[in-house]
């Protein structure tokens, strides 16, 4: 009996070993990098450029890793892009004649950044002569619905990334890819939708509309072509990218070369 005992102890132990063995392996969870907390630190620190350093390597990864080590990086580079300290950060001086949303899209910069960096409540404000603090906003979107996750390129840098909550009423499109552009930039102040010249918009919510009849939106809708976002999210990425700006979607994940199947 005491026998038989301690070889069904030995079979649980063993059996043990080998989940763990296997867990190790083939666990849909992999072992989360250690640099990705490294990074976390650095940021607490205040240190964001080393934070980047640590977590390009890793940008490219599938997986929850990848997710989260370029939010990690929009958290490090978003604060730069947004502020004065940016290197793209120049001067305008105001002319008769001109406005807030005529400033804007002549120097490509979205106008309630325009009203961030320069401590404007009323658009209707601005003077003759006056100086403003503007940064060009040159990024291109990049949407990958089958990661859902909106993703923001200044040239080959990671700026940010979002996550897509849901995809309502979008096709799986023609072909693999699609290109659109940033065509409309709407404000909402408690559903009722704000004009670009008014105060509210320094408070609204934001909403985007692409070319090709998608609207990246916080709320489900029942007909159109809609991602869904957080809104807080989607109120930092309309600062980031202006009317114009390009898009692409990729609305099938990248095949599997044959020859790596069976691996």
């Amino acid at each position: 009996m005491k026998l038989t005992r301690l070889t069904f102890i030995a079979a649980v132990l063993y059996s043990s070993v080998c989940s763990a063995v296997a867990a190790e392996r083939y666990s849909l969870w992999p072992r989360r990098p250690a640099e990705i907390e490294q990074a976390r630190q650095l940021l607490k620190a205040h240190r964001a450029a080393e934070a980047v350093n640590l977590l390009l390597p890793l940008v490219d990864m599938e997986g929850i890793a990848g997710r989260e080590a370029r939010q990690l990086v929009g958290v490090a580079n978003v604060p730069a892009y947004l502020s004065l300290r940016h290197p793209g950060a120049a001067v305008y001086t105001v002319r008769r004649g001109d406005h807030i949303t005529k400033i804007a899209a002549a120097l490509h910069c979205p106008y309630e950044l325009i009203m961030l960096l320069n401590g404007i409540v009323d658009p209707a404000s601005i003077h003759v002569g006056q100086k403003l603090v503007y940064v060009p906003m040159r990024q291109r979107m990049e949407i990958n619905l089958p990661r859902r996750e909106i993703t923001l390129w200044d040239g080959a840098v990671l700026v940010a990334s979002y996550a897509i909550k849901s995809a309502d009423g979008v096709p799986p499109g023609a072909g693999a890819e699609e290109e659109a552009s940033v065509t409309q930039r709407d404000g909402y102040v408690d559903g009722g939708k704000v004009p670009a010249w008014s105060p509210l918009m320094a408070c609204a919510d934001r909403r985007l509309h692409l070319s090709n009849g998608v609207v990246l939106t916080s709320e489900a809708r029942g007909s159109g072509k809609a991602l869904v976002m957080e809104q807080a999210d989607l109120n930092e990425l309309a600062l980031l990218v202006g009317v114009g700006a390009s898009v692409s979607i990729l609305y099938r994940a990248a095949e599997i070369p044959e020859a790596a199947q069976g691996r």
